[in-house]
């Protein structure tokens, strides 16, 4: 007789092998998996990184030059006002001038402008100063009669160009007090009669506009 088996019992002698052909199959895979990724790691080849040059260049240093000051501006110079060399002085002087002052030698060759006296580096002087000029209105007895009758003492401001030569021009009357008596008259005839040293504006003679200021004063 015929013997039959049971289809569960079957599948329980197969179970083992399947386990073991399971296991082999793993094993092979994970081997597999294996050689390849270290073949792949063989084909990977590592760039070298690029060497970077670096390029100095020498800057020459520049040598800084130190400029020489400006010249110094020339010193203009200015008149006091409140000195007054004419206070001081009197008709009764003229013997103690000396007059044996001369004006220095005339240049041959002078600019033709006008300087004004604050502006002028040397500015013209009367020939023997303030005393000359009031030595000549004594001598020329310039005081005007009728001032002196009526016992009346006066102030002019006289203005006028000393010109390269030192020679007055262009005189004229700025200010008389009091007017009308004839103080203004006396006082430019007293300054055309005076000889000045010319004004100097770099070591040249200039002609320089200015001004007198003449007193007159009851000896």
């Amino acid at each position: 007789m015929m013997s039959y088996k049971k289809p569960e019992a079957e599948t329980r002698l197969l179970y083992p092998r399947l386990v073991e052909i399971g296991i082999i199959a793993s094993l092979l895979i994970v081997i597999i998996a294996f050689l390849a990724s270290k073949r792949f790691e063989q084909d990977v080849k590592i760039r070298k990184a690029e060497e970077v040059v670096l390029e100095t260049e020498e800057i020459p240093i520049t040598q800084q030059v130190k400029r020489p000051p400006p010249p110094a501006r020339p010193t203009i110079p200015v008149e006091d006002p409140e000195v007054d060399a004419e206070d001081d002085l009197a008709f009764e002087d003229i013997d103690e001038i000396d007059w044996s002052i001369e004006a220095p030698p005339r240049p041959e060759s002078a600019a033709e402008e006008v300087v004004e006296f604050f502006l002028v580096e040397e500015p013209p002087k009367i020939n023997g100063g303030a005393e000359a000029l009031y030595a000549y209105l004594s001598r020329n007895n310039l005081y005007p009669e009728m001032a002196r009758r009526a016992q009346i003492e006066g102030d002019v401001i006289v203005g006028f160009v000393v010109d390269t030569k030192g020679l007055p021009t262009e005189v004229q009357v700025l200010q008389e007090r009091p007017a009308g008596l004839g103080f203004g008259d006396s006082a430019m005839k007293a300054i055309k009669a005076m000889k000045f040293s010319p004004g100097y504006q770099r070591d040249k003679p200039v002609s320089v506009r200015m001004q007198q200021v003449i007193k007159f004063r009851l000896e």
